[in-house]
């Protein structure tokens, strides 16, 4: 018989599906739905009974996935709740969030208070919103964008919703880098600074629209999903550790933003700027820099609106009581030569142990420079050359290894890296210097064949700017584990001007 608590809930039994539904989501029979006038897309709170466990969720509605008296819970729910078999929980309707009428007000392009702006990422984080309204709430952000104070009280929101790291050792610094290109800076920026006695608990995230994030890269070396407790005591006794953050507590309500901009690769300026700001906000971080490509084929495409953007990092910090200093850096040309897991990963160990010193190498020196100067460790304008004695002594390759090590090390050289077996060559179609190499299309082609999922796919360029080629020299090779991608990968690539030559040849005289 069914067992009322109230006109407005009822205990029901638990029907458990073995599926990720990868959101907090319920299905509930047609008739209990219309019992306890709940439609499609309505929230329901779930309390375990006899239990403390509660969770909002979002409701399906089905004439024969469950029965009258029994709702569907896929496993994210029961974890969520620690749900047996046997389990019944009270239902209970709850009305729609405050913050509703918040996004509206921001899809109607009008400016957000403070707490109307935290009332949505609280809201976010009880899972009170579905992903479609949590997805208009960023497309009104990607529309009109946030004013200062918006990005600001966003922000503390995204840090206050989340966990904190709190290291007993000082200086604490870090670096960011906006993307869209490739080369792992990070790589190479913490081991130098870690070396010169800064602290850098350097949380990273992994891609959303380049062929690698720097915690897919890491992961070919070292496990990157490590508890807290953890990467606080790898930090305080060898100076820094290079992890994903998305696997911590730290601001979760921007990992669920990052989700919804996924799909269409949405990069909202602002809420980049909250999302940076709050992971720095959360480790601690005093001294930042922030690495900001500049380019027709990266995310900030002009000078002018990197400009504006840097400032308003600049003020954010100041408001959060973090340093910051941001580098406009060349995002026209690739930073070093490779694209996907493995083969940055592969390349940044082999500038760890000096086979060469190139760009990557170059950006990398100049950024933990900043940070060198920030934290106290170097003089005003000296911080480059202190940057570059140590990458090139060996320093900063001892201190990676004690890094890959202390997160359960998985690879230590360059040289440990098998090659992937499937690779196809892409071959010039004319004579002439190389004028440019867009970084976008490298990206998008080594995605297609798989990266970053497939770890060992990619693209490795043999070519730079500026560069003399003639017709049928290899440009580059795309790497995949699977022939289907590989083959369109390299039609892709085919089709695409991925690498533009200029002629060499001005004027012919008889």
């Amino acid at each position: 018989m069914k067992k009322m608590d109230s006109a407005y809930s009822q205990i029901m039994a638990i029907k458990q599906f073995d599926i990720e539904a990868r959101k907090m989501v319920c299905v509930m029979n047609q008739v209990d739905a219309i019992e306890l006038g709940i439609f499609p897309l309505d929230r329901v709170e779930l309390k375990v009974v006899g239990g403390k466990k509660s969770s909002v969720t979002v409701v399906d509605v089905t004439k024969t996935m469950v029965r009258p008296n029994e709702l569907g819970v896929f496993k994210d729910l029961t974890k969520e709740l620690s749900l047996k078999k046997g389990s019944q929980v009270q239902v209970t309707p709850v009305p729609k969030p405050a913050s509703l009428k918040y996004i509206k007000k921001k899809l109607d392009g009008h400016e957000l208070t403070d707490k109307e702006m935290r009332q949505i990422v609280e809201d976010i984080n009880k899972n009170a919103l579905s992903e479609i309204e949590a997805s208009a709430f960023i497309a009104g952000v990607y529309i009109h964008g946030y004013t200062l104070d918006e990005c600001v009280a966003m922000t503390r929101a995204l840090a206050e919703n989340g966990k904190m790291l709190k290291i007993s050792k000082r200086p604490v610094v870090d670096k960011h880098c906006i993307g869209g290109t490739n080369g792992r800076t990070t790589m190479i920026v913490v081991p130098i600074v870690a070396s010169a006695g800064c602290y850098i608990p350097k949380t990273s995230s992994r891609s959303i629209t380049s062929a690698a994030g720097t915690a897919d890269v890491m992961e070919v070396l070292a496990n990157v999903s490590i508890p807290m407790d953890r990467i606080k005591k790898i930090t305080e006794k060898i100076g820094g550790v290079i992890i994903w953050g998305g696997a911590l507590d730290l601001a979760p309500v921007d990992d669920e933003i990052i989700k919804i901009e996924h799909p269409f690769s949405l990069d909202p300026p602002g809420q980049i700027i909250a999302s940076v700001m709050a992971k720095k906000a959360s480790v601690g971080s005093k001294f930042l820099v922030i690495d900001m490509p500049v380019g027709p084929d990266v995310k900030i495409h002009s000078l002018d609106k990197a400009e504006e953007m840097a400032r308003k990092f600049i003020e954010v910090g100041k408001n959060l009581g973090i340093k910051t200093e941001v580098l406009l850096t060349d995002g026209t040309q690739p930073s070093g030569r490779a694209f996907g897991p493995l083969l940055e990963a592969k390349y940044v160990m082999q500038i760890l142990e000096g086979e060469f010193f190139d760009n990557l190498a170059q950006k990398s020196c100049e950024l933990a420079a900043v940070l060198l100067e920030l934290g106290g460790k170097a003089k005003e304008g000296k911080g480059y050359a202190m940057a570059k004695e140590i990458l090139e002594s060996g320093q900063a390759l001892k201190k990676m290894k004690e890094i890959i090590k202390a997160q359960g090390g998985k690879c230590f050289k360059s040289s440990e890296m098998i090659d992937p077996q499937m690779g196809k060559e892409v071959l010039s179609k004319e004579s002439g210097r190389i004028d440019s190499i867009n970084v976008k299309k490298c990206n998008q082609i080594a995605r297609v064949a798989g990266a970053p999922g497939d770890k060992m796919a990619g693209l490795y360029l043999f070519v730079k700017e500026g560069d003399i080629i003639k017709k049928k020299q290899p440009l580059f090779k795309i790497y995949s584990n699977n022939k289907r991608k590989l083959k369109l990968a390299t039609n892709k690539a085919n089709r695409e001007r991925v690498v533009k030559t200029e002629q060499t040849v001005i004027e012919k005289l008889p």
